[in-house]
């Protein structure tokens, strides 16, 4: 068997807020989507799909409730400065999501730092300097 394409799915309590957290942290929504219960984006140069499916909704039965209760998968977003770093926080904290350590050097010198969207939904901006 050949996989053609992967994509994420998590759940969600609000697909407005959430499309409009991603909005605002720049992410360009993907195709045309008239469901309602549905807030879904492209990441990355490969256009990763995270679909983000209010609870209720017609997969919610498959998707645990929410990161609280679950070892959920955190993705790992690259940056290309320290600076992009910082506008990354800036956004992040506009839009209303949570930081959850301010950005500095990890135990192998890569700069970054944790957040998590309205629902929890965690990311990693990191910065993979060259010769650190």
């Amino acid at each position: 068997m050949k996989t053609k394409k992967i994509w994420a799915n998590f759940s969600v309590k609000d697909a407005a807020r959430t499309h409009q957290f991603y909005i605002q942290l720049g992410f360009t929504p993907n195709k045309p989507n008239n469901n309602p219960q549905l807030a879904s984006f492209l990441f990355g140069d490969n256009s990763f799909v995270i679909h983000f499916f209010e609870k209720g909704s017609q997969i919610d039965e498959y998707l645990p409730s929410g990161p609280e209760n679950t070892n959920e998968v955190m993705f790992t977003l690259s940056a290309e400065t320290k600076e992009e770093v910082q506008e990354w926080i800036d956004k992040v904290k506009e839009a209303g999501g949570k930081i959850f350590n301010e950005a500095g050097r990890d135990e192998t010198r890569h700069y970054g730092f944790v957040f998590a969207d309205p629902d929890g939904h965690k990311f990693n901006i990191l910065l993979m300097e060259q010769g650190m």
